[in-house]
């Protein structure tokens, strides 16, 4: 972990309680630097828009906030000193309409869709120690695979937004191909 003693990092679960800090950072530093993915707030996975939501507002920002007060947003906040500074979508592949396939192969598989953290906090080992945290928390609740989906040749920021190859090699993920897109997997309990 690259934070000391002087610098802590604390990750929590998004939940309704701290859905404040998730969109305060998503409104005003997730995507600062790359105004093109501003309106993202993380729903993509999420899409096409899942039954029951009833709301008329074509805003994501909106279907995002639904997202979070029922429970269908899973993931974790990274924060340094209080204030949100990174953040990783992980859900359960079944969820995920952009992701899910079948009750059976989804049964038991978390799938990480993204990680954001804020420009002046990359390359610290934010999106390790979230990583690593999602690991710790699978493990404790009996999910016996964690996939994602990164991009082995990406070398722009932008282009490892589901989180660099080399981080899930080094945390003990293997390459595997599912449905015929590339993935890496982590197989917690065999």
């Amino acid at each position: 972990m690259i934070y000391s003693r002087e610098r802590i990092l604390t990750i929590r679960k998004v939940s309704q309680e701290n859905a404040s800090d998730w969109f305060d950072f998503f409104d005003n530093r997730a995507f600062a630097d790359h105004s093109d993915w501003k309106g993202c707030y993380c729903t993509s996975p999420f899409m096409p828009r899942l039954e029951g939501y009833s709301g008329t507002s074509r805003k994501r920002r909106d279907y995002a906030e639904w997202l979070i007060q029922t429970g269908r947003m899973n993931g974790y906040l990274a924060y340094e000193d209080n204030k949100a500074i990174g953040w990783c979508n992980v859900n359960a592949r079944s969820a995920l309409p952009m992701y899910a396939k079948d009750a059976n192969a989804d049964a038991g598989v978390l799938s990480i869709a993204c990680f954001t953290v804020e420009k002046g906090y990359r390359r610290r080992g934010v999106a390790t120690e979230l990583l690593k945290r999602i690991i710790e928390d699978a493990m404790q609740s009996g999910i016996a695979v964690i996939e994602a989906y990164p991009r082995k040749r990406a070398t722009t920021e932008f282009g490892r937004f589901v989180g660099p190859y080399e981080m899930y090699k080094r945390l003990g993920f293997q390459d595997e191909v599912t449905e015929g897109r590339p993935a890496v997997r982590k197989y917690l309990h065999r």
